[in-house]
């Protein structure tokens, strides 16, 4: 077993080594090999870990940023998976590059990004202090299925682990429900006030209490199915987060101030990121890190300096001006950043790029769902619209059907010649792409551009 698992990390090493070498990134691949040479590995190079695992629909990534950088600032030794690459091979290949030739773990703690459906593959084989849970929303349903299936693969995931605490969203009723599905420790996080400045009229898509299907109550709602939600049937019903916003003093376009409550303590916070969702990416990082014993003064740094993970609402200054890259994968997430463009105070370009790969979710008719239509009363900002990616015909046909002036929309056949276009307005840039599409995206900035790597 030791030849095996020596063979395995240095497979790893070696394919990660020489698929960097030539820009290729070296992330899944490497993973993907190892697990030929021991199929169990990562029970080996996660071990004396106290792993962290982050999982749900939105706002994974980001949350890992902001855990790590409050471990950053404690001094804690710790790694991640980065560069986003959260299946299992990703995960495989995070741990083997963090690891000694014998399989011995360098790093006290781990911050791992894991996909909701890989999430009971990697806990077969890493017993994790914390799983956090973001939230559970429609994505990518030609690959999980409805997002009750979503909830039982992350429950399934969940119920493999030995003693992991669960971190959940309280205002997010699915969420919840882990509390029955699972027999887990549960510390909550959430927003206990409607959210200001809400333009987006978002359909709910969970309208029936999930235990007696009577219809909820919303004492109010933040955005999407999220709020304080009740069944007045069967007594189902939002608990009270240990880790809240209980004010929301200002939102602006480059974060949001709020006063948050951790565990009878609050704080007068900013947070480093626009938006709603960032709010909750905040709560939960927040959430876990408390969880773990962190210390709140570096809790509060972090949530207030953390950078945004690469296509997260990445800002590249490019001939000084500024390229805003936004990943877009599903209805509540693109519902969120039509909400951001409104803070949005002068003229701009924006650009949506779509595409169908078993990546991004084949099935793109939820942009059919998302409140395209809330863009003309901002119109007057958007100076043109740049469509890219395999479904930029149907991103068209839904602007269209939208109402949008089709006189400011243009597809445009590649990255390069979109990026060129928008440049030629000299005025600030909103890219929101896909999951492939912002792969695609950033690897030809990096290019040209000489950025930093993605998985850097």
């Amino acid at each position: 077993m030791k030849l095996k698992v020596v063979l395995s990390v240095l497979s790893c090493k070696i394919t990660c080594a020489v698929l960097r070498a030539f820009k290729k990134g070296g992330t899944s691949l490497p993973g993907k090999i190892a697990l030929l040479f021991c199929k169990d590995i990562l029970k080996y190079v996660s071990k004396n870990v106290k792993v962290i695992l982050v999982t749900g629909t939105n706002g994974k990534t980001t949350t890992c940023r902001i855990i790590e950088t409050a471990l950053e600032k404690a001094g804690i030794n710790y790694f991640s998976n980065k560069s986003g690459a959260n299946l299992l091979n990703g995960v495989v290949t995070s741990f083997c590059l963090a690891s000694s030739l014998s399989g011995k773990n360098r790093h006290d703690y781990a911050v791992i990004e894991c996909d909701e459906a890989a999430l009971r593959q990697v806990t077969k084989y890493i017993n994790p202090q914390v799983i956090l849970v973001t939230n559970i929303f429609a994505d990518q349903l030609d690959r999980y299925g409805d997002v009750f299936n979503i909830l039982r693969l992350i429950a399934d995931g969940i119920n493999n682990c030995d003693s992991a605490t669960i971190c959940i969203n309280a205002d997010c009723s699915l969420c919840t429900h882990l509390m029955t599905l699972t027999e887990k420790e549960a510390r909550l996080f959430g927003v206990d006030i409607e959210i200001p400045d809400t333009h987006i009229n978002e359909q709910n898509g969970i309208l029936h209490c999930i235990k007696c299907g009577n219809p909820y109550t919303y004492d109010y709602v933040t955005y999407a199915h999220l709020g304080g939600f009740r069944c007045d049937n069967c007594g189902y019903r939002r608990h009270k987060p240990d880790v809240g916003a209980v004010s929301i003093l200002n939102m602006d376009i480059t974060g949001s101030d709020i006063i948050m409550s951790m565990n009878n303590r609050q704080y007068n916070l900013r947070v480093n990121l626009a938006g709603a969702h960032n709010i909750y990416n905040a709560l939960a990082a927040a959430c876990a890190l408390n969880t773990v014993g962190m210390e709140d003064k570096h809790i509060l740094t972090a949530v207030s300096t953390f950078k945004s993970g690469f296509g997260r609402m990445e800002i590249i200054e490019i001939n000084n001006i500024p390229v805003n890259i936004i990943l877009v994968k599903n209805t509540a997430g693109f519902n969120q950043i039509i909400n951001y463009l409104f803070l949005v105070e002068n003229e701009y370009i924006l650009s949506v790029i779509l595409n169908d790969k078993p990546a991004d979710g084949t099935d793109v008719s939820w942009i059919n769902d998302v409140d395209f239509e809330k863009l003309n009363e901002t119109s007057k900002k958007i100076k043109y619209v740049y469509l890219g990616g395999t479904r930029a015909g149907d991103m068209a046909l839904r602007l269209k059907n939208a109402g949008f002036d089709m006189n400011k929309v243009y597809t445009v056949k590649n990255d390069k010649d979109l990026v060129n276009k928008a440049l030629e307005h000299n005025i600030p840039i909103y890219i929101t792409a896909t999951y492939t599409a912002m792969f695609n995206l950033r690897n030809m900035l990096t290019g040209k551009y000489s950025l930093k790597e993605f998985y850097k």
